[in-house]
């Protein structure tokens, strides 16, 4: 009784003094962070790739993008000679990768197995989402205006007044010539892209809460045909001025409208076996919705700061990695009869927005950095009744990536 009243008052302390949010268990099996690989590195990070053949995560990172061995959670090596990675996308055939590297406005294609640079193919400014679309084996590069990032949709009444101007430059690259075949002038600001197995690429737009929906195949023997027609450089307008009417290719796009219950969607992932996109958002919901019909099946809520989904089709689970705040990894069950529930709110750590899922083993991956305070830097602000604030810098070395399993 002694021991039990002790282990109570030790919990009752410890709760009083957490300052993150407490996770709410999943019954039987809650999930918890397993292992932390301390990997080192510099420069920011953006989306993760895992390939799960070879047992790889793929981690673009400042000028490299790290390859971390699963197994041993060591760097099995790095792709060089990069400015500023974002986004990494993997053929079908383990044979190459693909690598957006925003300073250049490049793609550098690399060997999977030496992890040396091939090739580099010009795209259009700014690229960041890659993403291979097998069935029509092209590869498209998500290129949003750099100048358009700190604008914002008007408000016009109870509905938002789109600016028509602002577009975004998709670079489509030939996995087999391993050339660029067309740059396509798409409507808005556009972020992250998924392609399902049926040729269908699904492409957030930020500023207008919306996805934009088109056919790789559809337009993939267009593309060759005017490429051999002698074509050296195709350009297809699909924006708002044009309609798509005038394009050498006509539009053959699709929007699906998030509504009310998503603003600014980041995050996206697909269920291609049900037709289902989980789209998360900037006003901290998640939203299921139906491939088809473009119908909300489900808004659920997550964390803040949310860059990445994930969807593990073998388990029925859904992760979305908020790296707002303290940090957080929302877990969401699928049910069997198309409900959807949010069984735990995970603390990880703040910055760790972008994840991976691993459909072998069911675990998933953060990366995230320490940050401490910075002395030898003079402090921004203050008054005459206030202290300046102390500056945070990265501590060297501490880049880690977080292993969450149950």
């Amino acid at each position: 009784m002694k021991r039990f009243f002790a282990l109570c008052a030790l919990g009752c302390a410890t709760g009083m003094l957490a300052q993150t949010p407490q996770a709410t268990e999943l019954p039987g099996k809650p999930f918890f962070i397993k292992k932390t690989w301390r990997i080192g590195g510099e420069g920011n990070w953006d989306y993760l790739t895992l390939d799960a053949s070879a047992q790889q995560l793929f981690i673009p990172h400042g000028a490299v993008v790290q390859v971390v061995a699963l197994d041993t959670g060591a760097v099995a090596g790095e792709v060089t000679g990069l400015h500023d990675a974002h986004s990494v996308a993997l053929d079908d055939h383990g044979q190459f990768g693909y690598v957006s590297d925003g300073a250049t406005n490049e793609v550098a294609i690399f060997d999977r197995q030496s992890f040396e640079v091939v090739a580099r193919v010009p795209t259009g400014k700014n690229p960041r989402a890659v993403v291979f679309e097998p069935a029509s084996r092209l590869v498209f590069v998500i290129c949003p205006d750099p100048a358009t990032e700190s604008r914002t949709p008007r408000r016009s009444g109870a509905r938002t007044a789109y600016d028509s101007s602002i577009t975004s430059t998709v670079t489509v690259i030939d996995t087999v010539s391993q050339t660029r075949l067309a740059d396509m002038t798409f409507p808005g600001r556009l972020g992250f892209a998924q392609a399902d197995a049926n040729g269908t690429v699904y492409v957030n737009v930020t500023d207008r809460s919306e996805i934009e929906v088109f056919k790789a195949t559809g337009i993939e023997p267009k593309l060759h045909q005017m490429v051999a027609q002698g074509n050296s450089q195709v350009t297809i307008d699909w924006s708002d001025k044009k309609q798509g009417a005038q394009a050498a290719v006509p539009r053959q796009m699709q929007f699906i409208h998030l509504g009310t219950d998503c603003q600014s969607p980041r995050g996206l992932a697909l269920d291609g076996h049900d037709n289902r996109i989980f789209a998360a958002c900037d006003n901290m919901k998640m939203v299921v919705l139906d491939a088809t019909t473009g119908q909300t099946i489900a808004s659920l809520p997550i964390g803040a700061g949310n860059d990445a989904v994930a969807y593990d089709p073998d388990r029925g689970m859904i992760y979305a990695s908020n790296g707002g705040g303290v940090g957080s990894l929302t877990i969401i069950r699928q049910h069997l009869t198309d409900s959807y529930a949010v069984v735990q709110e995970l603390p990880t750590q703040a910055r760790a927005r972008t994840l991976a899922v691993n459909p072998q083993t069911g675990e998933v991956y953060l990366v995230t950095n320490v940050n401490g305070l910075d002395l030898t830097r003079p402090g921004t602000g203050g008054s005459a009744h206030t202290l300046p604030t102390v500056q945070t810098t990265p501590v060297k070395g501490s880049f880690e990536v977080l292993v969450i399993g149950n």
